[in-house]
């Protein structure tokens, strides 16, 4: 992974669902009438500059913690749950929405410390590499009881779409995104970024215009790291959110912290199956 320093927010780690004529180059994609299309080594060393920013100084700096011990079983982590609301006035230009809201994006973020060990409770880097970076979307169709299906519209590293359970009365939620993901020897670290797409018109999309499902869209970044010389992992998250659909946002903000730190426990379950081969 090899990516440019950035020292601000920058317009592509956002929750906006990003138009057909801002993606990088496919075959599959019309050329566009106005800007040439960026290549896709362009757009996703960009992408993880500033998913990289965020996670390393943005979320520290200035996301509040809302508790520092939250538990996830079977995981024997203690998981640290965060939030941040970014105003529109703290977004690039090109990024700020419509109208005026009070929180433009509303993130929550969790960290977690485990054990670098392929053991009950906790897993090895090595599995944290194959199962939260490697072939993301799949994994987390894997080990994620409301993630229905994840479907593949086409591919660079690849673009996704994931349709997510939601209870009755409310529609199941199809969120398309673009999915890249990168490792950094080096520095023993990965990173994972998701950004929103707009399904309609999409080449190769499943989900759009189907009825009974909403498109929703969110942006996420995951990032791991070998930590205390290679004896621990630092698995981070961080996501924003909208399901769409009549769902206000304030019901949305109560359930998305409990949802974030379940994920961790979810996928030590995941991570103990595959080794029974049960999974």
């Amino acid at each position: 992974m090899s990516t440019a320093s950035y020292t601000s927010l920058g317009p592509i780690v956002r929750l906006r669902n990003r138009d057909h004529s801002e993606l990088p180059s496919h075959p599959a994609l019309p050329p566009t009438t106005e800007n040439a299309r960026p290549s896709i080594s362009e757009y996703a060393a960009a992408a993880l500059a500033e998913a990289d920013y965020f996670m390393t100084s943005h979320l520290p700096r200035t996301f509040k913690v809302k508790s520092k011990d939250k538990r996830s079983p079977p995981s024997t982590a203690h998981v640290e749950l965060l939030s941040h609301e970014l105003a529109p006035t703290e977004l690039p230009a090109s990024a700020k929405p419509k109208g005026s809201p009070s929180a433009a994006e509303a993130w929550f973020a969790r960290s977690s410390i485990h054990e670098n060990a392929a053991k009950t409770g906790t897993a090895s880097w090595e599995e944290f590499d194959r199962g939260t970076r490697a072939n993301h979307c799949e994994r987390e169709d894997d080990y994620t009881p409301d993630v229905l299906d994840a479907h593949l519209a086409f591919d660079w590293s690849e673009e996704r779409e994931m349709i997510h359970n939601i209870p009755p009365p409310l529609n199941d939620r199809a969120f398309t995104v673009m999915c890249i993901w990168a490792k950094r020897p080096a520095k023993n670290d990965w990173l994972v970024v998701q950004l929103p797409v707009n399904p309609r018109g999409l080449p190769g999309t499943k989900y759009a215009d189907r009825p009974k499902i909403t498109a929703g869209q969110y942006v996420s970044i995951e990032r791991g790291e070998l930590v205390d010389d290679g004896k621990n992992v630092k698995w981070q998250m961080a996501t924003a959110s909208d399901a769409g659909g009549i769902l206000p946002m304030w019901a949305q903000k109560l359930g998305v912290p409990g949802a974030v730190v379940k994920d961790v426990g979810l996928f030590m379950q995941y991570c103990e199956d595959q080794r029974k081969g049960t999974a």
